[in-house]
């Protein structure tokens, strides 16, 4: 992923690196890499896709990358690529705690040995805290019917350094702190001025940067009651007054479809000047 950020970098191309086709299996009737593609090439953008991949559903009947259904994802992008339009393609791979599904973490670290050839990149993600997936609404109500935030978030982070510093060796790191995506006007918690700055998640993209592993700025915050990018824009302020090297984080809009795709655009194109030094931080 560094590669694919400093030579786009000299070229002056600007990337997206999150976006979820059909093959995710939290998009229906999803839009296709062609679709992506062709629309990316009318904006001027690069399109890099990162479709979900959990081991846990691996043996689920056909699901898109078990044995018996990947070969049609390969074939998919494959005859996408045939139309000479650039894109990168990657996956945003769940990591688990390991107190309690290891065994998925080696089988997904298994499943990434195979596949290392046929991606340009793995980015590392946290969606769940004890079995609920924080990132869907109704599965965090039931978390905290019987677990204090604090207590949800405190494990979230613990399983998000620990992934961070796995022998999985991510690429990059996906919404670190998206824990919070539903703090903040209209969501299921207020938005506390701690969690904007919270010395947890700087230990993360500290910790991300210094193993080489590029730190999403996620757009999709701002669709959400988060209402910032994750990280939060106010902690990235800190790592963005001195000039980041520009292979430190990637741009991705986490867009399910081609509308918000291209709603997006523009931020993606002025959150990559400020990366690159050719807009100021404000």
């Amino acid at each position: 992923m560094k590669r694919i950020l400093l030579a786009s970098s000299k070229r002056g191309d600007y990337l997206d690196l999150h976006l979820h086709t059909g093959f995710s299996i939290d998009v229906i009737n999803g839009n296709t890499f062609i679709d992506y593609m062709e629309c990316a090439q009318q904006h001027g953008i690069v399109p890099g896709f990162l479709d979900h991949f959990q081991a846990e559903k691996l043996e689920w009947d056909g699901y898109p990358f078990g044995d018996e259904s990947v070969g049609l994802f390969f074939e998919a992008y494959d005859n996408a690529k045939a139309t000479g339009l650039p894109s990168f393609v990657g996956l945003e791979v769940d990591f688990y705690d390991p107190n309690q599904h290891e065994d998925w973490n080696v089988k997904t670290m298994n499943w990434l040995d195979d596949h290392k050839e046929d991606f340009d990149y793995f980015v590392g993600t946290i969606h769940d805290v004890d079995d609920f997936t924080i990132t869907i609404p109704y599965e965090l109500e039931e978390l905290l019917k019987d677990t204090p935030f604090r207590t949800a978030t405190a494990g979230y982070f613990t399983t998000l350094l620990a992934a961070i510093t796995s022998s999985m060796q991510f690429s990059g790191f996906a919404h670190l702190d998206v824990i919070y995506r539903f703090c903040g006007n209209g969501g299921i918690l207020p938005r506390e001025e701690a969690y904007m700055r919270d010395a947890r998640t700087r230990k993360a993209i500290e910790s991300c940067i210094s193993r080489d592993t590029v730190v999403e700025i996620n757009l999709r915050g701002f669709d959400h009651p988060w209402n910032t990018t994750y990280p939060s824009w106010e902690l990235l302020a800190e790592f963005m007054q001195d000039q980041p090297e520009v292979d430190s984080f990637f741009i991705g809009s986490d867009s399910h479809d081609i509308n918000t795709f291209k709603r997006f655009i523009p931020r993606a194109k002025a959150y990559s000047d400020i990366i690159r030094g050719k807009k100021p931080f404000d």
